[in-house]
Parts: structure tokens; C-alpha cells; sequence
């Protein structure tokens, strides 16, 4: 999220709080900016509350503080409150892990390199069984991308965090073409953008193949068991 508003209270009626919370929220339909809020109670400090509200940006943020029922509700909790009511405004420090993660599926799936998702020397690795591409650069990218198909029907796409970036497990068939390509991307981040991306894949396999690999081993990705742990 672009702003994140942290405010941090204690009460001893936070069944009150909570209905009154309630009723903001019904009061403030089609008018309210926040896209997202919960709130926490402090485990080692009964009575001791901490309420999280995302926006997209601090200024969606001033927009919902200012709304009428929002300043009726503020005036309500803090009357509820039996000690310091504190807020913090926050900004995020990094971007989230899987920030480029949309984009990056996007440019596979058309090959094309999307606006502001790679840095300008993004290093491009790829191996394959007979061999190894390596490129440097958007265009370079691109170029690669479009060398291989025009576009990727992408049929497994399980992303996770990694410590600079993600990995991603992917299968995709080209456009115009039955085969199934399968493999790991790892993708290293810098600034917000994608600065490496090391693609590991099986090769393209015909329908013979495709059809005798998951009868041997079963369906590409996580097992069902793995998949809801």
C-alpha cells in the first residue's frame, strides 16, 4: 500500500469502540478512502489496541480524515480512550517484494517489456538444455522475448518471496505453438525494478512428452497438500 496510518490506544470498553467503528463505516459509504483496515489488540497489555488503516497515498488519507463522520467518529474513540491517543504516519521504506510481479507476467504474456518495471542494464540469463541466452538491457529484453514467440498463455504462475526479490514457478505454452515450457524464474530487484531475471527452463515439450511426464509424476506445481499448509 502507498500510506499506511498506524494509531495506537487503550480502553476499557472496546466493545463500544468496535460498534461505533462499525457504524462509520455505514455512515461513510461512498465517501471513505481507506482501501483496507483491521484492528489488533496487544497481547501482553490488556485494554492496549493498535488499528491499522491503509490508503494509497497520504494525501487519500487527509481526504478521509477530513470527512464529517470521520471527525464524529475520532471524537467518539477518543472519548472512549482512558489514555494517550497516539498516530503514526507511514510511508513505505522499500517497495513491497512483489511490486513488479504483475508487470513481469504482463510482459511475458505479450512480449513486451512494461513501463517502469526494468532497470535500464537489467541483466537477462536464460538456460536451457541446449544452451544459454544472456542479454543486457530493456530492448535487449524485449528482443529475446520476441524471439521466442509473440506471446505466452501462462498456465502456472506461483510467486514467493526471496531476500532481494522473488521466484517465480512458471509453465507456459507460446503462442501458435502446443509445446509446454516449464521452469523457475529468480528475479532480483533494485530500486523498485527488475535489475536480474535468471530463467531456468526444461525446454518446450510436445504433447507426447507433456502427456507422458505428468502421467509419471503428476500435474506441474505445488502438491494439493503443499498448496494449503
Amino acid at each position: 500500500m502507498g500510506f499506511l496510518q498506524v494509531i495506537t490506544f487503550a480502553t476499557d470498553n472496546i466493545d463500544e469502540f468496535v460498534r461505533r467503528e462499525h457504524q462509520w463505516v455505514v455512515d461513510s459509504t461512498g465517501q471513505r478512502t481507506s482501501v483496507g483496515g483491521q484492528l489488533w489488540a496487544d497481547r501482553d497489555r490488556p485494554g492496549h489496541y493498535v488499528a491499522l488503516d491503509w490508503f494509497d497515498s497520504y494525501e487519500s488519507a487527509m481526504v478521509n480524515s477530513h470527512l464529517p463522520v470521520t471527525d464524529e467518529f475520532a471524537h467518539d474513540a477518543m472519548a472512549l480512550a482512558t489514555g494517550e491517543v497516539v498516530f503514526h504516519n507511514l510511508e513505505p521504506h522499500q517497495p513491497e517484494w512483489n511490486s513488479c510481479e504483475a508487470a513481469l507476467r504482463v510482459s511475458l504474456e505479450s512480449s513486451t517489456a512494461a513501463e517502469q518495471t526494468f532497470t535500464d542494464d537489467v541483466d537477462l540469463d536464460i538456460l536451457v538444455p541446449h544452451g544459454r541466452t544472456r542479454s543486457s538491457g530493456v530492448v535487449a529484453l524485449e528482443e529475446s522475448l520476441r524471439a521466442e514467440a509473440p506471446g505466452r498463455d501462462i498456465e502456472l504462475w506461483d510467486a514467493h518471496a526471496t531476500f532481494d526479490g522473488f521466484v517465480v514457478e512458471y509453465a507456459y505454452r507460446t503462442h501458435g505453438t502446443p509445446s509446454l515450457a516449464a521452469g523457475i524464474m529468480l528475479v532480483t530487484m533494485r530500486d523498485g525494478r527488475i535489475a536480474r531475471l535468471a530463467i531456468t527452463c526444461a525446454g518446450n515439450w510436445s504433447a507426447e512428452t507433456e502427456a507422458r511426464v505428468l502421467a509419471e509424476t503428476g500435474a506441474l506445481g505445488r502438491r494439493v497438500a503443499e498448496a494449503v499448509r
